[in-house]
């Protein structure tokens, strides 16, 4: 991976967080609270829906790539005011630690967007990556050409556009 991050400002009223696999137990509740960003993220023409989260589900998430042999490591940005989880970014690295490591989310709640908290924590999952894990070659991540804001955010961390994926649905 290439070694250049560009600098990126703490974000005044919130700090930063990180844990690898399963969430920790007293995050479990505020971390599958924040999951529910990703409900509003824009996805074009194709309309998702509520994602429903419970703490169960999320643990299951987790285990499941555990349990594959993958790592996933996960950077939040934590309120200080309330101490919840405002928003979060995930990353999935190969078991090996070598090749292209994917990530698999990143959301920021509404009442928390437009303060650079996505950057921030994306900024932090490349640094702490390139520490962890110095044999990956690239990060990966995937965004919908609708959402300004996150393609915004991959523009200044450095992520350049490898390809385009077509969704279709078909109803049943």
């Amino acid at each position: 991976m290439d070694d250049a991050t560009p600098a990126v400002p703490d974000v005044p009223g919130y700090h930063l967080i990180s844990w690898r696999g399963v969430v920790p137990d007293e995050l479990a509740q505020t971390f599958t609270e924040a999951r529910t960003g990703m409900n509003d993220a824009p996805s074009g023409d194709i309309a998702y829906g509520e994602d429903p989260w419970d703490v169960e589900r999320t643990r299951y998430a987790a285990r499941v790539i555990e349990e594959r042999g993958d790592q996933l490591t996960t950077v939040a940005a934590v309120d200080d005011a309330t101490g919840a989880i405002a928003g979060f970014t995930e990353l999935v690295v190969p078991g090996d630690g070598k090749g292209d490591a994917q990530h698999y989310g990143t959301a920021v709640l509404p009442a928390h967007r437009g303060h650079g908290l996505a950057l921030w924590m994306k900024a932090e999952q490349i640094l702490q990556t390139r520490i962890h894990f110095p044999d990956l070659d690239a990060l990966l991540t995937d965004t919908v050409d609708t959402n300004t804001p996150m393609r915004r955010t991959n523009t200044h961390l450095g992520y350049k556009p490898t390809g385009a994926v077509h969704r279709r649905t078909l109803d049943l």
